[in-house]
């Protein structure tokens, strides 16, 4: 193995910190580095699959090669693999996994000898290097279609404000919310989006887009200024569209989502505000999660 491999798991907003995380890698490693786009996707009970090719992104795929043994294995035996690759000294330690989820990690990324990377690698930190890169490779891969250009062009006329509400429903689960997920992430309270639009504020030229997994219950708990729209009624998007649109907004309040958090930090407004979370995770709010650049508002 003459490359760095980093494993591509979960939703969309995962599987950019991971590119990411495999970009900044490489550059600080000076050595090749490879995605492994398949063994995290192994019977995904979301039904989730590699996302990245909605962008203009460059993701060498890794080979056999290039993953270690364990690293295809599903529940319990990961676990199993887990254990064995952590006790092996660091010499012959040929997977890495993340230690302290959204915490920096500079050691990471300086490791000469190769290794397999698992985490998600949630950290502004590992972005600031290559911002610029990163910008021009998280683009759309094709056009919009008309009616997402109408609202990215409607959006471009407005003091936009992107609101991100999401209840943890699984599309691959006819819709129903995931509890597990729930239990673990939490959701933002009502009460949480109404504090954030008080702190951005509203005047005659501004609009409210709310961008949702759950349109009635958003429409039901959350009350918006008159002036606010939702995207789920004025076109149907992908994933990556509905992520740039949010992007095209001129400020932001986002969920506890890496989804709303990419679309927040690619926002090229530089007077944006971007309102978060405080409690990023529900089972870890008495943890350190430093997930927000310093200048994102915590509520």
């Amino acid at each position: 193995m003459t490359h760095h491999t980093v494993r591509v798991m979960g939703g969309l907003g995962n599987q950019m910190f991971q590119y990411a995380f495999g970009k900044r890698l490489a550059h600080e490693s000076r050595r090749p580095v490879v995605f492994d786009l398949d063994s995290g996707f192994r019977k995904d009970v979301h039904m989730r699959a590699p996302a990245l090719s909605q962008f203009k992104t460059d993701i060498p795929a890794a080979s056999a090669d290039h993953i270690p043994v364990g690293m295809t294995w599903g529940s319990p035996w990961h676990r199993v693999a887990k254990v064995t690759w952590t006790a092996m000294p660091p010499s012959r330690r040929q997977v890495i996994y993340e230690e302290h989820p959204f915490q920096f990690d500079a050691a990471c990324l300086t490791r000469t000898k190769p290794a397999y990377y698992f985490g998600y690698w949630q950290h502004p930190d590992y972005l600031q290097a290559i911002a610029a890169e990163l910008g021009r490779e998280f683009q759309l891969s094709k056009p919009m279609s008309d009616p997402v250009s109408a609202v990215a062009r409607e959006i471009a006329q407005t003091r936009s404000v992107s609101v991100h509400m999401r209840s943890y429903l699984d599309a691959g689960r006819d819709g129903r919310v995931i509890p597990g997920a729930l239990a673990f992430h939490g959701a933002c309270s009502p009460e949480y989006f109404q504090q954030a639009i008080d702190r951005i504020g509203v005047d005659s030229q501004t609009v409210y887009y709310v961008f949702t997994d759950n349109l009635q219950w958003a429409k039901a708990h959350v009350q918006l200024p008159s002036t606010c729209r939702y995207v789920a009624d004025m076109a149907r998007c992908s994933d990556a569209e509905e992520m740039m649109l949010m992007a095209a907004c001129r400020h932001h309040v986002i969920s506890n989502s890496t989804f709303s958090w990419w679309g927040a930090w690619l926002g090229t407004n530089p007077d944006k505000v971007v309102v978060a979370p405080r409690v990023w995770v529900q089972s870890m709010a008495d943890q350190s999660v430093d997930i927000c650049p310093p200048d994102w508002v915590q509520l």
